[in-house]
């Protein structure tokens, strides 16, 4: 077994919840997230083939649902033990929420609204009473930080560094992570033994188009051929990466997410009950149609906030998937399986409209 040991902290709160919905620092969720990256990072080795992928993931991670050579259910426990210096609450108390950067437009609203609130209402309300945005409960601060002791089989240390990193660029934890919330950073403790010690390749690398992510990309008409994130999009431009400009603060880049995301969102068609807008995620406000009004689908477009020295810059990628199933059976008219069927083409726009806004970055 190997032991290592990072620190991590969080470029922008995070909304991290207990049992309870209280704020803290707890090794769940970490988890979940590097299971997450682990099977991006071994994807590829096993084919892509996710039942393969999955009892590799169970024998690892551990599992209760694998089967024995006579096709009896047995159960292990996980080979991967992960344990935080502290167990803090949060520190950023519900009524201390500041976001100092202006409202950003909303063609179909019709008046500004805050970045803050659109990316992350749920965990962000709007107080009507005193007309400022404010917190549901607690949060960990941006700046907060922790030590995360990683315990792993020696045999996995070649797919765990890629995990590792793969979290280090593109992770951020808790909800409406999607959007930028809970972006993290991990970095080699300091007083970590030879050992021990993981070179964690600096963010730089990846905004100058250096890091090696050729292991970890996959066309988007392939990946499209699956149902499940498994790889970043690559196209005939290179992999589905973008880049803010540098700002000087967190607040500043969540802001362009803000912009970014209305704008790419709002250039795609929401006249017919199921459009080109609902390819990217449901529910659509005012726009989703009654037979999927119990559907989720988690948005393929993934944002996060990364540090450079004294700078900010905001991520935008693509880890594109099928469409389910189960969302696509449901829906029986000739438009709404148009729809489905040119799901490549509607991403293509998509991409198309970033990279007018945007800088590309990483491998081609």
């Amino acid at each position: 077994m190997l032991r290592e040991e990072y620190q991590i902290s969080f470029n922008t709160p995070g909304f991290v919840g207990d049992a309870e919905q209280q704020s803290a620092w707890r090794t769940p969720p970490l988890k979940a997230l590097l299971q997450h990256w682990w099977r991006v990072a071994v994807a590829k080795q096993h084919g892509y083939d996710w039942q393969k992928i999955r009892e590799a993931e169970g024998r690892l991670f551990g599992h209760a649902w694998l089967k024995d050579g006579n096709g009896k259910d047995w159960a292990m426990g996980s080979r991967v033990r992960l344990k935080l210096a502290t167990s803090n609450i949060g520190r950023l108390e519900k009524n201390k929420w500041q976001f100092n950067e202006q409202k950003v437009k909303h063609p179909e609203v019709g008046f500004g609204v805050g970045a803050d609130l659109y990316l992350g209402f749920g965990p962000l309300l709007y107080a009507k009473e005193n007309k400022k945005t404010e917190l549901k409960q607690n949060a960990i601060n941006a700046q907060d930080y922790n030590q995360l002791s990683l315990i792993y089989p020696k045999s996995e240390q070649t797919a765990f560094r890629q995990s590792l990193q793969l979290m280090h660029w593109f992770g951020t934890l808790g909800g409406r992570s999607r959007n930028g919330w809970g972006s993290i950073d991990l970095q080699e403790a300091v007083g970590a033994t030879p050992t021990s010690r993981l070179k964690i390749l600096d963010n730089n690398v990846l905004l100058n188009g250096k890091a090696e992510l050729t292991p970890f990309q996959r066309p988007l008409k392939e990946c499209l051929t699956l149902e499940w994130p498994h790889a970043i999009g690559q196209d005939d431009k290179g992999v589905l990466i973008w880049k803010t400009e540098a700002c000087t603060s967190w607040m500043g880049v969540m802001r362009k997410l803000a912009e970014i995301k209305i704008n790419y969102r709002t250039s795609l068609s929401v006249i017919k009950p199921f459009d080109e807008r609902q390819i990217l995620a449901l529910p659509v406000t005012h726009h989703t149609p009654k037979e999927l009004k119990n559907d989720r689908l988690a948005s393929q477009m993934r944002m996060k906030v990364i540090q450079h020295q004294n700078q900010y810059y905001g991520l935008v990628f693509h880890l594109p998937c099928k469409i389910p199933l189960e969302i696509s059976g449901k829906l029986k008219g000739a438009d709404a399986q148009s729809v489905i069927v040119n799901q490549t083409a509607i991403w293509c726009k998509v991409h198309q409209h970033l990279d007018k806004h945007l800088q590309r970055t990483g491998s081609k």
